[in-house]
């Protein structure tokens, strides 16, 4: 399955989980420059969508409103895929312990949006964080699913990233001979599901400040750096009109 299809580079196949994580902890929890604390603050580059009534993966109501006065960093999270979506998860897991290190634990939220709301809910979503090192209890953590076309306003419509389902056959050759190779990573819940069908979606991850505005986009959220998110975060910080 192919979870992603817009890349720039290969990171190659058949890697196993545990590794990913792994090495994606480590790279994430280097010493931080020094210049990480000074960089101006990106530019705004919209408006981050509202909603209200979605779901977590604890299965309790959750608004944008909630994330006022804090940075969101927001991603897009397929549960049963089988390429990058847990390369992103594994991830932040360990940005989530920068942040602890630096102190922003409490001012920096984490957020995504579940690209397979009509297949998939809190239980799979709860399932997937478990296996790439979160505790989906973790308050920092917000994985949201509501309606198909609720996700889609909010996804597509708010953050300008698309997404589609693929069947069958349809899945191996989604993006057509565009693609690069995408690595293979273990899902037990997708191996367990043989659900048929993947969700192709854009490799993103947003920042927003504490005022609900777009300021960064990542286009490969499973390679970022926390040193690259810490130098696009600060500023939105300290800054008191961001």
């Amino acid at each position: 399955m192919s979870a992603i299809p817009v890349r720039r580079w290969w990171l190659g196949a058949g890697i196993l989980a545990a590794v990913l994580m792994a090495g994606a902890i480590g790279w994430l929890l280097g010493v931080e420059s020094s210049s990480a604390t000074t960089a101006a603050p990106e530019p705004v580059l919209g408006k981050a969508p509202s909603y209200r009534g979605l779901t977590n993966q604890l299965g309790r109501t959750v608004g944008s409103a909630r994330f006022k006065g804090k940075v969101q960093v927001v991603t897009f999270l397929f549960p049963y895929c089988t390429t990058y979506c847990p390369l992103i998860a594994a991830h932040l897991v360990g940005f989530e312990r920068l942040l602890d290190r630096a102190g922003l634990q409490n001012r920096v939220e984490i957020v995504a949006f579940n690209v397979d709301p009509a297949g998939t809910g809190p239980r799979q979503m709860r399932a997937f964080l478990k296996e790439y090192g979160w505790n989906p209890a973790d308050p920092h953590w917000q994985y949201l699913t509501g309606q198909p076309k609720t996700i889609r306003r909010i996804v597509t419509g708010g953050f300008h990233v698309a997404y589609s389902k693929t069947i069958g056959d349809d899945a191996d050759q989604a993006g057509g001979p565009a693609l690069t190779p995408q690595p293979t990573v273990v899902n037990p819940l997708a191996e367990k599901a043989h659900v048929g069908y993947d969700i192709t979606h854009n490799d993103g991850l947003v920042i927003v400040d504490t005022q609900g505005r777009i300021r960064r986009f990542f286009d490969q959220a499973d390679v970022v750096s926390g040193q690259s998110l810490l130098r696009a975060i600060r500023p939105l910080l300290t800054t008191a009109h961001g």
